[in-house]
């Protein structure tokens, strides 16, 4: 990057940023700042999506932007800050500065701090590998039983090193800031085992969540490399929370309802040099009501996505059959987009 452009984005980031409070470089030169490491990052988007139960076919745009800056405070630790906006969307209402991981922090040889707004430890694992291609609907956010968080804001979060293997990370901090008693606290523990399998487990509480109940969520998964280009990876979560469904649905009525629900995830990998292929399957079992009601609140997606990647660029095809969000009947959705990473 351009060292005039480094230099105006860093002092732009701090004029926008400061509280009145003037910067000054080691040589004491107020409004300057140097040997700052600059980054600007991002990922240009756009997709044509058509599902069978919606309303038409609609392009999708998932571009966005970031920033990420960073200088040695001494030989032991290295303070760095990141922006970034949200997806570009249908009108951009999306794409405020600080819509994704936007925080401060330091690290070192014992690891990194960050603070601010940022993936919760057990979410990053259900985003990736266990959520794509296009098993969200299901996995992920798709859970009538709500019991987590995905981004989250107010928290610190701690990432180990890598010990042989082994690491974990941890977040700690408020769950609603406008509720009282709303606190959170989540973890992810990771293990690597050569070339053989990764381990994964998360864990999540969090106490008056959205000003309801008390709620815990718990994942196990595994990645496993084979030979010949191929990977599987499965997952496991377990949700104990709130049960919450849309205003379309019509299992609304049971909606602040404390309530169970189980979920699995299966994707399998093949790349062949540039070209890959991934086949996936999510499902959720029944919500188990406290209040003794029986809801058929199950659902399943499979989904198939062929790409190629070369240079950054990753253009795809998505296709899949969904019964997300009670659905009488399985519906079919396809996707057809690219991708360019920045």
């Amino acid at each position: 990057m351009n060292k005039i452009f480094k230099r105006s984005l860093i002092s732009a980031v701090v004029a926008l940023g400061s509280t009145g409070a003037m910067a000054a470089d080691h040589d004491g030169v107020v409004g300057v700042l140097t040997d700052y490491n600059v980054d600007l990052y991002g990922v240009a988007a756009i997709s044509a999506f058509n599902q069978e139960d919606g309303n038409g076919y609609d392009y999708e745009n998932e571009s966005r932007v970031g920033v990420r800056a960073g200088k040695a405070f001494n030989d032991d630790v290295y303070i760095f800050m990141q922006i970034e906006s949200g997806y570009v969307g249908e009108d951009g209402t999306g794409a405020t500065l600080g819509n994704r991981d936007t925080f401060i922090g330091m690290k070192g040889d014992w690891g990194q701090i960050r603070f601010g707004r940022m993936l919760t430890p057990m979410y990053e694992v259900v985003d990736w590998p266990y959520s794509n291609p296009g098993l969200g609907r299901v996995f992920d956010w798709g859970a009538d039983t709500k019991s987590h968080y995905d981004r989250k804001g107010d928290i610190a979060r701690y990432d180990s090193p890598d010990f042989s293997g082994f690491s974990f990370d941890l977040s700690v901090g408020r769950g609603d800031k406008d509720v009282s008693g709303s606190n959170h606290f989540g973890a992810a523990l990771h293990y690597t085992l050569a070339d053989a399998f990764t381990l994964h487990g998360g864990y999540e509480y969090n106490s008056n969540y959205e000003g309801e109940v008390d709620t815990k969520a718990y994942l196990a998964g595994i990645e496993v490399p084979l030979p010949g280009g191929f990977k599987i990876s499965a997952a496991y979560k377990y949700n104990d929370g709130v049960y919450k469904v849309g205003d379309s649905d019509p299992l609304k009525t049971y909606n602040g309802v404390e309530s169970e629900q189980e979920q699995i995830s299966v994707v399998g990998d093949y790349w062949n040099g540039p070209w890959g292929f991934r086949l996936g399957y999510a499902a959720n079992g029944d919500s188990d009501l406290d209040n003794n009601v029986d809801v058929d609140d199950s659902d399943s997606v499979i989904a198939g996505q062929l790409m190629y990647s070369k240079n950054g660029f990753l253009p795809y095809l998505r296709i899949g059959q969904h019964d997300a969000g009670n659905l009488e009947d399985k519906k079919a959705f396809a996707r057809l987009g690219i991708e360019y990473s920045f």
